[in-house]
C-alpha cells in the first residue's frame, strides 16, 4: 500500500495492514462463494414479473430510545407498499457510544416485545431497521435486520465501520464477517450500511449474486455547501454519483435511505433517493427534513437496463477471485 506519492511505496502502519489484509480476506471468501454458486444460471435466480413498492423512511431517530422510534417508524408506514425501508440505527441513534452495550439486542434470543409486537402490525410489509445486535460473543454489531409480521428474516452487520473525520465506529461495534443475499416477493435483494456502499468489492458481489435492488441503509453526515436547488450540502452529490453508477453498471435499482437531524455535532443530510437500473433518480426526498418516498420498482426497467448491457453476466468472480489470491492483495 503507498501512503504518499514518493516514487517508491511506503510501509503502511501496522494496524491499516491488518485491516486492510481483513478486506481482502473477505472479499477472496466472498468471490469464491459466488464462483461456486449451483447451476448454470448463478446470475439469473428464478424471480417473479411483478413490481415492488418501496417505503423509504428518512427520519431524525430519537437516540437511546428504541421504543419510540419503532412507534414512528410504525405510524409512517404506508399500507401499499411491500418493504420499507429505515435509516442506519433507526432504533437507537448514531451518536450512542458506550451505549452500545445497554442497546444491543440477542437477535438469536427472543427480541424484546417491544420491538417485535408494533412490527407485527405491518402484517406481510417487510420493514429493514438499524439496530445494535449482541453477538453470540457479547460484541455489539451494527446491523441491518429485515422483519415481516413481527419474524426476523435477514440480518446484514456492518463491514466496514469508519474511524476517520467525525466517525469511531470500530471503538464500539465489531466487523461483521459474511455477505449474503434475499428473496423478497420474487426480487433478489442486497442490503448494505452506509460505509458498506463506499467500498465497490462489497457491491461486486453482490452483484454477481444476481441482486435486482440493492438497499442502502444511511447516516450519512452533510460536508461542504452547494445551492443546487436539491441539495444542501454537496456530498450528497457523492452519495448520487455512487447510487447512479453502482445501478448503470449491474442494472440494478439502489434504494439509498438517509437520516436526518443532528447529532454530537454531526448534521445528517437526508436527502434518500431511489435509481432506476439506467442511472436514473426516480424520487429524492428533501434534505434535511424527514419526509417518507414511495417509489414503485418496475420489473422491465431491469430487464430494458441490461439490454445491449451484460457486465454482470460476462464477469468472471473467479478469475477476480484467482487475482486477488495470487497477488495476495
Amino acid at each position: 500500500m503507498c501512503t504518499e506519492h514518493t516514487g517508491r511505496a511506503v510501509r503502511a502502519p501496522r494496524a491499516t495492514r491488518v485491516l486492510d489484509a481483513y478486506a481482502a480476506a473477505l472479499l477472496r471468501s466472498a468471490l469464491l462463494t459466488v464462483y461456486t454458486f449451483p447451476g448454470p444460471d448463478r446470475h439469473l435466480p428464478d424471480r417473479t414479473e411483478r413490481n415492488l413498492r418501496v417505503g423509504v423512511h428518512q427520519f431524525s431517530p430519537r437516540r437511546r430510545d428504541i421504543q419510540e422510534n419503532v412507534r414512528r417508524i410504525v405510524a409512517a408506514a404506508r399500507p401499499d407498499v411491500d418493504i420499507i425501508i429505515t435509516p442506519e440505527l433507526s432504533l437507537t441513534g448514531y451518536d450512542i457510544r458506550d451505549d452500545v452495550h445497554d442497546l444491543a439486542v440477542d437477535l438469536t434470543a427472543d427480541a424484546p416485545p417491544s420491538v417485535v409486537a408494533p412490527l407485527a402490525e405491518l402484517g406481510d410489509t417487510a420493514v429493514a431497521v438499524g439496530m445494535v445486535e449482541r453477538g453470540d460473543d457479547h460484541v455489539p454489531y451494527n446491523v441491518a435486520a429485515l422483519w415481516s409480521g413481527g419474524e426476523l428474516l435477514y440480518v446484514h452487520r456492518k463491514v466496514y465501520l469508519p474511524t476517520y473525520g467525525m466517525f469511531d465506529e470500530m471503538r464500539y461495534f465489531g466487523r461483521g464477517r459474511q455477505l449474503e443475499t434475499i428473496e423478497l416477493f420474487g426480487w433478489h435483494c442486497g442490503l448494505l450500511i452506509c460505509e458498506d456502499f463506499w467500498h465497490p468489492g462489497l457491491v461486486y458481489v453482490l452483484a454477481s449474486r444476481g441482486i435486482d435492488v440493492l438497499f442502502v441503509m444511511a447516516a450519512g453526515a452533510g460536508r461542504g455547501v452547494t445551492d443546487d436547488g436539491q441539495r444542501v450540502f454537496s456530498s450528497a452529490a457523492t452519495w448520487d454519483r455512487i447510487a447512479q453508477t453502482t445501478a448503470t453498471l449491474y442494472g440494478v435499482y439502489v434504494v439509498l435511505c438517509n437520516r436526518t437531524g443532528v447529532e454530537g455535532g454531526v448534521t445528517f443530510a437526508g436527502n434518500s433517493i431511489v435509481v432506476a437500473p439506467d442511472g436514473e433518480i426516480i424520487a429524492r426526498a428533501p434534505a434535511l427534513e424527514e419526509a417518507v418516498l414511495v417509489a414503485e420498482l418496475d420489473r422491465s426497467r431491469v430487464v430494458r437496463a441490461r439490454q445491449p448491457y451484460a457486465h454482470i453476466r460476462d464477469d468472471e468472480p473467479g478469475f477476480v477471485a484467482d487475482l486477488l489470491n495470487r497477488y495476495r492483495v
